[in-house]
C-alpha cells in the first residue's frame, strides 16, 4: 500500500483528530467517569494512585534522558524547562510533580512507604519499561513528537480528575493541585511535542513510526488505569 505523503504540519494535524478517536484515551477511561460521578470508591481510588505515582516517580529521570538524548540546541533549551517544571514547578510556581502526587496521595490515607513498596501491576511495569526502551531505540525527536498522545492528552484529563476530587470527595483544592497543574503544565509540554513533530517528522517513514509508537503508548497510559472494577 503506497503511503499518502503529508507534510509534517498535515501530519501533527491528522495524527490530532485519530488520536481524539482513539478508543484508549484517558479522558474516556471508565475511571475517569467514576470519580467526576463519585461513584469511585475511596479503596478504587487508592488502588489507582499507587499504580497511576510509579510512573509519576520515574518522570523526572525519564524527562532527564530525554533531554540528554536532544541533539537540537534550541529545543534542549526546551526541554530543560521541562526538566525544571517537573523537578521544582518553576514554570507553574509550584513545586516538584512528584511532591504534588505525594501530597495527593496522603491526602486519601497512603503513606510513602506504600508507593514506593507497591506490587506494580502488568501494565504499570510495561508502561515504565516502555518509556525508557523507545529512549534509547527511536530518534529523539520520535520520543518527543510521541508526547502529543501522552502528555498532550492528559491535561483535560487531569482537569476532570481534578475537578471530582474537588466536587463529589470535598479535596481540598491544594491536595488536588497535581491535577491542576498538569492541566496547564502538559498542555505546553504537548504543543512542544507538535513543534518538535512539525520540524522532524518529515518522512512517510517517521510518521508511521511516530503514529505506530504513539497509540502504543496511549494503550499503555491507559491500561494502567484499568484496576480492578474498571
Amino acid at each position: 500500500m503506497t503511503q499518502v505523503s503529508l507534510s509534517s504540519a498535515e501530519f501533527v494535524q491528522q495524527l490530532k483528530k485519530d488520536i481524539q478517536a482513539f478508543p484508549k484515551i484517558r479522558i474516556k477511561h471508565p475511571f475517569l467517569k467514576a470519580v467526576c460521578n463519585g461513584t469511585a470508591t475511596m479503596d478504587q481510588i487508592r488502588a489507582w494512585a499507587i499504580q497511576d505515582y510509579q510512573f509519576r516517580a520515574a518522570v523526572p529521570r525519564i524527562v532527564m534522558l530525554r533531554y540528554l538524548a536532544c541533539t537540537d540546541p534550541e529545543i534542549a533549551q526546551k526541554l530543560w524547562g521541562v526538566v525544571e517544571e517537573e523537578t521544582r514547578g518553576m514554570d507553574t510556581g509550584s513545586a516538584g510533580h512528584n511532591e504534588l502526587a505525594i501530597r495527593f496521595a496522603e491526602s486519601i490515607g497512603l503513606t510513602r512507604a506504600q508507593l514506593e513498596n507497591a506490587e506494580l501491576r502488568p501494565s504499570t511495569a510495561a508502561h515504565l519499561y516502555y518509556v525508557e526502551l523507545i529512549i534509547h531505540t527511536l530518534p529523539w525527536f520520535v520520543v518527543m513528537a510521541i508526547q502529543i498522545g501522552a502528555e498532550g492528552t492528559f491535561g483535560p484529563a487531569a482537569a476532570a480528575l481534578g475537578h471530582g476530587f474537588i466536587k463529589q470527595y470535598n479535596m481540598k483544592p491544594d491536595d488536588a493541585r497535581f491535577f491542576t497543574v498538569h492541566a496547564e503544565a502538559d498542555e505546553e509540554h504537548g504543543s512542544l511535542a507538535e513543534e518538535i513533530a512539525e520540524r522532524y517528522i518529515t518522512s512517510p517513514h517517521l510518521q508511521e513510526q511516530t503514529r505506530r509508537h504513539t497509540f502504543r503508548r496511549m494503550e499503555l497510559l491507559y491500561d494502567i488505569w484499568s484496576i480492578d472494577g474498571f
